[in-house]
């Protein structure tokens, strides 16, 4: 299984992008306030594809595969901007970066629009990024913007490998499309701790189930062994997995925010993260639209532990010392879980 190979394989040479998405608040990784309800009218998703990516149209077509069904599933949030970027057209690059520029312009701003666009695109990050992906490197990961106008971004530098492998592309839509939802429900100006935020492995656990389970859904993996895979040697999110990992770490905390720092451990908020999410709908009998989307909804006004209470059936300080034990099991004990269960 190929997915994300390419994604996740940089993702840890970039714990970068989580890093700076969910803590630093920089200016490639902003942030926005929460809101509660997606009833706002939203237009649908906008493609920015650089000049030669898509000749056949099939680059767009199973992306969207993938963020149409999240859309139905989550609701639509937005604006949303999809960055399919290439190093072939150095003139398409720079038109789509103004179009980003433009996106970004806030009419009630003292400065005009031609100046807010010249800013932007003097910003040492966007100078940075734009040379990246003339160089043809390969990053990716969503941004949001901190004030007005409030839009979401999934960047790809070099969206190459996707044009080629149109699972990860799938599975790429759906990923990201749930950090989207997400990001609308939780404050990120508090820090990852905090009631108002959701903590590392509810965002990256939970969109990592989600986005395989629907790829199942859609005919294009198996889940069951895309799970066992997390286990036995890390899948596609790399080594080590979770055996490797439990077994040289006695003791650890899903719930504390350290392990972007440590070396490959942000891999624990992928994948124990993902078995976490799985223990709460397959063990604790939670429907899983209400662990992968309803309890998210009223975060912005309870907070994440009551919110989560109320929707789980149990407190986040029961629900940790559970898991732990649970996730320790022998594989073949815990992939009972999937199996059918009477009644």
């Amino acid at each position: 299984m190929k997915y994300f190979a390419s994604r996740f394989q940089t993702a840890f040479r970039m714990a970068s992008i989580f890093c700076l998405l969910w803590d630093t608040h920089s200016s490639l990784a902003e942030t926005q306030r929460p809101a509660e309800t997606a009833t706002v009218s939203i237009p649908p998703p906008t493609f920015h594809v650089a000049e030669g990516l898509d000749q056949d149209g099939s680059l767009i077509k199973n992306y969207q595969r993938g963020l149409q069904y999240a859309i139905d599933y989550f609701g639509n949030y937005g604006p949303y901007h999809i960055y399919l970027l290439g190093p072939d057209n150095e003139e398409s690059i720079r038109q789509i970066y103004r179009e980003r520029a433009i996106t970004r312009v806030n009419p009630k701003a003292e400065d005009s629009e031609t100046e807010q666009i010249r800013q932007y695109l003097k910003q040492t990050n966007v100078v940075a990024e734009i040379e990246k992906v003339l160089k043809g490197e390969k990053e990716g990961g969503l941004t949001w913007t901190r004030e007005t106008p409030i839009l979401y971004e999934d960047v790809t530098t070099n969206a190459s490998q996707r044009a080629v492998d149109p699972i990860e592309n799938t599975w790429g839509a759906l990923h990201e499309y749930h950090h989207v939802f997400q990001i609308s429900h939780c404050d990120t100006f508090q820090s990852r701790s905090s009631d108002l935020h959701i903590n590392s492995w509810m965002a990256e656990g939970m969109a990592t189930y989600s986005s395989a389970k629907f790829m199942a859904n859609l005919g294009l993996i198996d889940f069951e062994d895309y799970m066992h895979q997390l286990l036995d040697q890390g899948g596609n999110i790399g080594r080590p997995g979770i055996n490797e990992f439990l077994s040289k770490t006695k003791s650890w905390d899903l719930e504390k925010e350290i392990y972007w720092e440590q070396g490959n451990a942000p891999q624990v908020y992928y994948m124990i993260g993902a078995w976490a999410t799985a223990y709460l709908i397959h063990v604790r009998g939670v429907e899983e639209k209400v662990v992968l989307r309803d309890w998210y909804l009223v975060i912005p006004r309870i907070g994440k532990s009551p919110s989560f209470r109320n929707h789980m059936g149990l407190s986040l300080e029961e629900f940790y010392p559970l898991f732990s034990s649970f996730i320790r099991r022998p594989d073949d004990v815990l992939m009972k879980i999937f199996e059918p269960q009477d009644g």
